[in-house]
């Protein structure tokens, strides 16, 4: 471990001893602030040791500010995040397995390829993200802003994206895969190559949205609006009649 970093650990540790003379309350964000000062500088493994010598059972960055972050393959697996400010932050290959990300502000950052699988990022604020490539998984992306984000590629296999802000994304090819898009926004989005199959997109709003060659023809509720669409697919079209009443509409293959 290098010489800095075992002098931070070596600091929280006596504060911790030094602490239990003094008010708990000033500890708790004394010690709060050191970990996300390790976390900053990018050395995620030292701040999870400095957590194990609190008796902290998990990694709590929530408020933390990170902006800017160069947080490349780290490892935030089940770490609390919850409102953090990663704007512009750099997370790719990074491990957010079943982390706690609810209400955080992403702008900007780099999340290619990173691993998201459970992760809970319901509310939180994605906008012009880099999802590239990313493990969602199960994802809590309720009521998330994703307005613009690349997900391309994305695996998002059953992920929670009710009332969810895609317009603008960029999700061509990704899985999606009994994703629950109830009442989400994916206007304009482009959905092309795109695999919908059990998608539940009841409510959605697919204005001018690109589904070519998007696989849809056991998703559930699609409602592109009052007019006929084609949408290509390897052995044809499928005409979709959209009707006014959200939910309900008629698919009909066309050689």
């Amino acid at each position: 471990m290098p010489l800095p970093a075992l002098a931070a650990v070596a600091e929280l540790v006596a504060a911790a001893h030094l602490g239990r003379r003094g008010s708990a309350t000033d500890l708790s964000e004394e010690n709060k602030k050191r970990i996300v000062n390790l976390v900053k500088r990018g050395l995620v493994s030292e701040a999870r040791a400095s957590a194990e010598e609190l008796g902290l059972d998990t990694l709590d960055l929530s408020d933390a500010n990170l902006r800017g972050a160069n947080l490349t393959g780290a490892n935030l697996a089940r770490a609390s995040l919850a409102r953090a400010s990663l704007v512009d932050a750099n997370l790719s290959d990074a491990d957010l397995s079943n982390a706690y990300l609810t209400n955080a502000n992403l702008t900007g950052a780099n999340l290619d390829g990173a691993s998201l699988r459970e992760v809970n990022l319901a509310g939180a604020y994605l906008f012009q993200a880099n999802l590239t490539g990313a493990d969602l998984d199960n994802a809590n992306l309720t009521g998330a802003n994703l307005t613009g984000a690349n997900l391309s590629r994305a695996d998002l296999y059953g992920a929670h994206l009710t009332n969810a802000n895609l317009t603008v994304a960029n999700l061509t090819g990704a899985n999606l895969r009994y994703a629950r898009l109830s009442g989400s926004n994916l206007t304009g989005a482009n959905l092309r190559e795109v695999n919908l199959t059990r998608a539940n997109l009841t409510g959605a709003n697919l204005t001018g949205a690109n589904l070519t060659d998007a696989d849809i023809e056991e998703a559930i509720g699609i409602n592109i609006g009052p007019t006929r669409t084609f949408i290509g697919i390897p052995n044809g079209y499928i005409e979709v009649y959209s009707h006014f009443v959200p939910g309900r509409t008629t698919l009909r293959r066309t050689e």
